[in-house]
């Protein structure tokens, strides 16, 4: 698909888009509010679940909209109790129009349909819930109707996040592990209590990419990668970042969460990788592995029309004389690579030293 061609379909994907929010603008303002409205705004019984990011953290992945079609993006939209902030994942050359504020700044919160919006201290953002698989493209058919539904309840759901995130936190963050069971001691002579374990620091198990573990080195030929792991720790899921920058976090159990990182882009060569995992108790488990990165080697343009054995031999069986062919050999290099034997059958057939030199010079064909 050509440039042209994603841009036209980029601008269609805005227009409908504009086309949406001037409909339910206008039936917005002919509309008078139902007494029910504060009601639906703070019940969070129906949306669609946050990821939960670094322990108290709700991300949304969304689509950005701006006052150009060429600079729309996506990435992921994280509220928290004292910012909410937009992170560009999609183009990564717009990664200047990520923002962070904070959540008392924001002003004017409005919600019509698949759009949110609200003033920020520096211009007003528009957000549109929109699926990691569906970032980047545009998608019409059999299934318009129900991704429209998905996206129209997941703008709701980050609106609703906004006015009411302590309860959506409660609902997404796993509850803290049951106390252990009191049990009355028997009625027997004092013995000396048995000194408490002390607090160890959370485990990191890696699965991706293939062989990372503390102090290795992974080979690789792709210029990108995704860390992939489990934190475990027994207080709780832990807090976990690779070269300093949060995670994506799935809890699996009270104290055991899947990890992983955002594309990260490879250098050539080493690239150093520091995973750190800590709990509440300020204790933290560190694993560091290097990434070395070969890029691969473009393959080598060729001439189609290099000659092979046979081509010189029948050129001068046909009349076309030694120099002439040793011309035509340095124009269009060689299909082989030239032996002694190959050589001697040429010079048989009428190769003189001018053209020989030039078949031993000539670049051949892998």
């Amino acid at each position: 698909m050509s440039p042209n061609t994603g841009a036209w379909r980029k601008a269609y994907t805005f227009l409908i888009i504009i086309l949406i929010l001037s409909v339910t603008s206008v039936a917005a303002a002919q509309k008078k509010p139902k007494r029910s409205q504060r009601t639906a705004d703070t019940d969070v019984s129906n949306i669609l679940r946050p990821q939960l990011v670094n322990g108290d953290t709700l991300r949304f992945p969304v689509m950005s909209l701006p006052g150009s079609v060429f600079s729309i993006t996506y990435g992921w939209f994280d509220i928290s109790s004292s910012m909410v902030r937009y992170t560009v994942a999609q183009p990564t050359s717009k990664s200047n129009h990520s923002f962070e504020v904070s959540r008392s700044s924001v002003a004017d919160l409005r919600l019509n349909r698949t759009v949110l919006s609200f003033k920020s201290p520096k211009k007003r953002q528009m957000l549109v819930f929109l699926p990691q698989e569906r970032w980047g493209s545009v998608h019409t058919g059999p299934g318009m109707g129900a991704a429209a539904n998905t996206n129209s309840l997941g703008t709701s759901s980050i609106y609703k996040t906004l006015l009411n995130y302590e309860a959506v936190l409660a609902m997404v963050k796993p509850p803290p592990p049951p106390p252990p069971p009191v049990v009355a001691p028997p009625v027997i002579a004092a013995t000396p209590e048995p000194k408490a374990a002390p607090p160890s620091p959370p485990a990191i198990v890696l699965s991706a990419p293939s062989g990372a573990g503390g102090d290795q080195v992974v080979e690789t030929g792709e210029s990108s990668v995704v860390i992939r792991g489990v934190a475990m720790d027994r207080a709780g899921i832990p807090v976990v970042t690779i070269n300093g920058q949060p995670v994506n976090m799935r809890p699996q159990t009270s104290q055991a969460a899947e990890f992983w990182s955002d594309t990260v882009s490879l250098q050539p060569g080493g690239n150093r990788i520091e995973v750190v995992a800590s709990n509440a108790s300020h204790l933290e488990a560190k694993l560091v592995f290097l990434i070395h990165y070969t890029p691969r080697a473009a393959p080598v343009q060729l001439n189609p029309r290099a000659l092979a054995k046979q081509d010189i031999i029948s050129l001068l069986q046909g009349g076309v004389s030694s120099s002439r062919v040793g011309e035509i050999v340095k124009d269009r290099g060689l299909k082989f690579s030239p032996t002694a034997q190959d050589v001697s059958e040429i010079r048989s057939e009428g190769g003189n030293d001018d053209l020989i030199v030039a078949i031993q010079t000539a670049t051949p064909h892998p």
